[in-house]
């Protein structure tokens, strides 16, 4: 589940990991009222800080940190707005390669723990 300490703290962690890139894959975090937009635009401090190279944003309150990033210059990573969980699996599918450290995490109710569940019997398949 997602809340924007998890949140924050998580993709610090992306940054200690050894990888030839880095990508987030971010839900919405739901019930958070009337503070929503504010919280999912802080997300942007700390994805700058970890030095994410690809970043897809899931759900609709994301869209709000996906256009603050776009029209940021000093955004350097490649930003990608899905709606659905399964937009963004095909967007991730896309986007991955071999070397990547891939960090999803949002809401329950985003549903992307169908993309763990995908990437995870793609592995295995590709393993046998």
């Amino acid at each position: 589940n997602a809340n924007p300490a998890s949140m924050a703290a998580t993709i610090r962690s992306l940054a200690q990991e050894s990888a030839t890139r880095r990508t987030v894959v971010l839900g919405a975090m739901k019930e958070l009222g009337a503070l929503s937009e504010i919280y999912h635009l802080e997300l942007a401090g700390p994805i700058a800080k970890a030095g994410i190279d690809t970043v897809i944003l899931v759900g609709e309150e994301m869209g709000v940190l996906a256009d603050a990033m776009r029209n940021s210059l000093e955004q350097t990573a490649q930003v990608t707005h899905c709606d659905t969980a399964d937009e963004a699996l095909s967007a991730l599918r896309d986007q991955l390669r071999d070397g990547d450290a891939v960090l999803i995490k949002g809401s329950n109710s985003v549903g992307l723990s169908k993309l763990v569940s995908a990437m995870v019997a793609t592995e295995a398949h590709e393993e046998a």
